[in-house]
């Protein structure tokens, strides 16, 4: 065998696997098959932040130039305020913003009102989770614009926190739980995936 043909054989033997399985990852492979790294769940196609058709307590509508610059987490409320909706407010999205640190000023907290604020509501919203952005929806609209988040899964959107990117985009989910060992769970995993999502992002 000469130098070159054993030569041709090595690079060959180096580079054939890369090849192999850059093949395999194309062509039979589906990349949304594959495990995902994000906690929380990923609404595919996401949906748009205009499709809720929300308003600011102005009357003005509420969209995507609202939320450029920032990334949002996003809880809809209805009437009445529980103790998940309190553990949803409190730990999942002020605690979390929180545990940030220098990230925190590049996120924003908005509650989503489908229905008039009770008065167990409208203080918890003023003494706990002040600095929170307030916007108005029609509980049908939200509901039934985040309505992919929930094929396949009993609920719907009253209640459970998403995921906003600064170009009006709602990507992730997540569910608030009356249980503090659940609560906090999820809050670990909400502040797992933001710390990706900030940490890949230049806004």
């Amino acid at each position: 065998m000469s130098p070159r043909t054993k030569n041709r054989l090595t690079l060959l033997a180096i580079v054939g696997p890369f090849v192999l399985f850059f093949i395999a990852g194309r062509y039979f492979v589906d990349p949304w098959e594959l495990p995902r790294e994000n906690k929380g769940q990923l609404i595919l196609p996401h949906v748009q932040l205009r499709a809720l058709e929300l308003r600011e307590p102005g009357g003005g509508a509420y969209n995507a130039k609202d939320t450029a610059g920032l990334w949002s987490l996003m809880y809809v409320a209805g009437a009445d305020c529980g103790a998940a909706c309190k553990n949803g407010l409190y730990y999942q999205m002020r605690q979390v913003q929180r545990t940030l640190g220098e990230n925190m000023d590049r996120l924003r907290r908005i509650v989503v009102h489908t229905a008039p604020a009770s008065d167990e509501l409208r203080a918890f919203l003023d003494q706990k989770v002040p600095d929170t952005v307030e916007v108005r929806g029609d509980a049908d609209t939200v509901k039934r614009a985040l309505a992919p988040a929930y094929e396949g899964h009993d609920g719907d959107a009253i209640g459970d926190v998403f995921v906003v990117s600064p170009d009006g985009q709602i990507f992730l989910r997540y569910p608030t739980h009356e249980d503090m060992d659940a609560t906090l769970e999820e809050a670990e995993n909400i502040r797992l995936d933001l710390e990706r999502t900030l940490k890949g992002s230049l806004i």
